[in-house]
C-alpha cells in the first residue's frame, strides 16, 4: 500500500538527459504531503463512518425497540380503546336503565300527585257543596218563614178588609133606608113645586128620623171569612152597594142641590 512516507523516500536512477532530481524530489515531497493529508482525512472519515455505523446500529436497535414499544403501545391502545368501549357501553346501558327507572319513578310520582290532587279537589268540592247546600237550606228556611209571615199578613189584611167591608155594607144599608125622593118628586122639587114642612114640628120630626145616625155605636160583627169574588152571586142591592163603594168617595151618587136652596121648615111666600 502506497503511503506518503514511501512516496517521499522513493529513489530513482539517474540517466542522461533525465528529469531534474531536485524537481522530482520537490514534486514527490508535495505529493507525499498531499497524500498524507488525504490519508489523515481518510482516517478521519473512516472514524466518522465507524461512529456512524455504530450510531446506525444503535438506531437500528432503538428502532427495533421503538417498533416493539410501538407494537406494545398499539396493543395497549387497542386494549384501552376496547376497555373504553366496554365502559362506554356499560355507562350507556346504566344511563338507559337509570333513565327508565327515573321515568318509571316520575310516572309513579305524577300519578300520585294527580291522584292526591283529585282527592283534594273532590274533598274541596264536597265541602263547598255541603256549605252551599247549608246556605241554600238556610235561605229556603228564611224564605219559608218570610212567606209564612207574608201569608199571615195577607190573611190579616183579608180579614180586615172583610170586616171593614161588612161594616161599610151595614152603614150603607142604613143610608139606603133613608127616605129619598123619586125622580118625579125630585124634578118637581127642583122646579119649586115640592111640598115643604108647614111648621117647625114637622121639621123636627124629620130631623128626629136622622138624629143619632152615625153616632150610634156600631155593633161589632163577627169576623167573616172572605168570600171569593167568583163565588159571590150578584144581586140588585149588592150591585147598588158596589156602585156606591166603587165611586172612590162617599159623595152621593145623586146630585145634591145647594144647601142654601133647601127651605126646610119654611113656607112658600
Amino acid at each position: 500500500m502506497m503511503t506518503a512516507k514511501s512516496i517521499k523516500s522513493a529513489a530513482f536512477e539517474s540517466e542522461k538527459n533525465g528529469y531534474s532530481p531536485a524537481q522530482v524530489d520537490r514534486f514527490l515531497a508535495e505529493v507525499a504531503k498531499e497524500f498524507a493529508a488525504l490519508e489523515a482525512e481518510n482516517a478521519d472519515s473512516e472514524a466518522k463512518i465507524s461512529k456512524l455505523v455504530e450510531k446506525v446500529s444503535e438506531y437500528k436497535e432503538d428502532e427495533d425497540a421503538i417498533k416493539g414499544a410501538l407494537l406494545s403501545a398499539q396493543k395497549e391502545a387497542a386494549k384501552i380503546i376496547n376497555d373504553a368501549k366496554n365502559k362506554a357501553a356499560a355507562i350507556v346501558d346504566g344511563a338507559k336503565s337509570e333513565q327508565r327507572k327515573l321515568a318509571e319513578q316520575s310516572a309513579a310520582e305524577c300519578e300520585k300527585i294527580v291522584r292526591e290532587h283529585k282527592e283534594r279537589c273532590a274533598a274541596l268540592i264536597k265541602e263547598n257543596t255541603e256549605i252551599t247546600e247549608q246556605k241554600i237550606n238556610a235561605l229556603r228556611d228564611a224564605y219559608d218563614e218570610e212567606k209564612a209571615a207574608y201569608d199571615e199578613l195577607r190573611a190579616e189584611v183579608t180579614y180586615f178588609k172583610s170586616e171593614l167591608t161588612s161594616l161599610y155594607q151595614e152603614q150603607i144599608k142604613l143610608v139606603m133606608k133613608l127616605p129619598t125622593l123619586t125622580d118625579e118628586e125630585l124634578e118637581a122639587y127642583e122646579n119649586g113645586e115640592g111640598e115643604y114642612y108647614d111648621d117647625e114640628e114637622e121639621y123636627e120630626d124629620a130631623a128626629d128620623m136622622t138624629e143619632g145616625f152615625g153616632d150610634e155605636p156600631v155593633q161589632e160583627q163577627p169576623v167573616q171569612q172572605p168570600v171569593p169574588v167568583q163565588q159571590a152571586a150578584p144581586t140588585a142591592s149588592t150591585a147598588e152597594l158596589d156602585k156606591v163603594l166603587n165611586t172612590g168617595s162617599f159623595d152621593p151618587v145623586i146630585h145634591k142641590p145647594n144647601p142654601e136652596d133647601l127651605q126646610f121648615g119654611k113656607k112658600n111666600g
